[in-house]
């Protein structure tokens, strides 16, 4: 496989001051433990898990947009693969004017709310026109390029879109004007943090078949936060579950969905309800998600596990000890494995 990124033992930790020591002298929180996954060239890769678990901290990670300077990565790598002939460049090493120069252009980045993400007072031609800022190139040329990206996103009136300031489109026009920015510097990678959150269901179909077919349509990879299962089953190529700072499974998406391993996956899953004819038959997790200064050392999960409750008090024991819970692979694939002390 020809990763576009690699994630390694990535830990993200809050509570340090300008010199990068721990303020106060207290202790810093972690809130992502060793965090492993790789994205290919041109995949749809998804990031799922429940508020609170540390998808979007993993995401503002990769190219080091925390909050400074309170948060930092304690452990880990970021490997991105710009050239497959190229040996691959450290995100969380390299140096920030280094850096500034992968930020929007070779990775960029789709927020949560499009209204925010974009300046009230200019207009939509405008900020796009800032993707080529610093390129030596008729403007002419950039038009043409921007409109054929409109057109591409599903806008029948270019011009009026062009012409006009982000308050007079809607949430799911705007969202589509983000994916055509986030486009135009043909990156390696998109970086979408739950980019439909804000937008109706019908117009977070639409968001997605966008996102997908533009770009699949140039090759660039995506990184999909998101809690939502059931658009991973449906526009996403892999997926890794994601609990309390822990990746506690990964694997393609039909083998996720369709024979999951570790009983948060299953809770997930069995809290959707359009997997249910009955609603009466569909099933929520107890409890929540726990603040990071109360993560355990051992399995996150055990708390909330229904499988952990009725097994023995040997499991039980194993399952709330310190040990953090084993790598366990699928046997019928060798890509599909869960973090569980279960037999999955």
């Amino acid at each position: 496989m020809n990763s576009v990124l690699q994630v390694k033992d990535l830990s993200v930790a809050f509570g340090f001051d300008k010199n990068g020591k721990p303020r106060d002298g207290k202790t810093p929180l972690q809130v992502t433990d060793k965090v492993c996954f790789e994205i290919a060239a041109g995949e749809f890769f998804a990031l799922v898990g429940e508020s609170g678990c540390g998808k979007s901290v993993t995401a503002m990670s990769i190219l080091r947009l925390l909050p400074q300077p309170s948060a930092k990565i304690v452990e880990g790598s970021v490997l991105y693969n710009a050239d497959e002939n190229a040996a691959p460049v450290d995100l969380a090493k390299l140096p920030l004017a280094d850096l500034q120069k992968v930020r929007g252009s070779e990775i960029s980045c789709i927020f949560q709310e499009p209204m925010q993400a974009l300046n009230p007072v200019v207009t939509i031609r405008k900020q796009l026109m800032e993707v080529f800022k610093f390129c030596r190139r008729p403007k002419g040329e950039f038009l043409s390029v921007i409109r054929e990206q409109l057109a591409l996103a599903g806008f029948k009136d270019v011009e009026r879109v062009l012409n006009s300031y982000p308050h007079e489109l809607s949430g799911g026009m705007l969202q589509r004007v983000c994916i055509v920015m986030a486009l135009l510097s043909k990156p390696k990678l998109i970086i979408a943090d739950e980019p439909t959150t804000a937008l109706d269901v019908t117009v977070q179909a639409q968001v997605l078949a966008v996102l997908k077919d533009m770009a699949s349509r140039t090759g660039t990879a995506v990184l999909l936060i998101t809690h939502n299962m059931g658009i991973v089953s449906q526009y996403a190529d892999r997926v890794a579950v994601m609990y309390a700072g822990r990746i506690v499974e990964t694997g393609c998406v039909r083998d996720v969905i369709d024979n999951p391993m570790h009983p948060y996956t299953q809770g997930l899953l069995a809290a959707i309800p359009e997997n249910h004819s009955d609603m009466r038959s569909m099933k929520s997790i107890p409890g929540s998600v726990p603040h990071p200064r109360d993560f355990a050392k051992g399995c996150r999960f055990a708390d909330r596990c229904e499988k952990c409750a009725n097994a023995s008090a040997e499991m039980r024991e194993k399952c709330k000890s310190a040990q953090v819970p084993p790598k366990q692979k699928a046997p019928d694939s060798a890509n599909h494995e869960a973090s569980c002390f279960m037999e999955i």
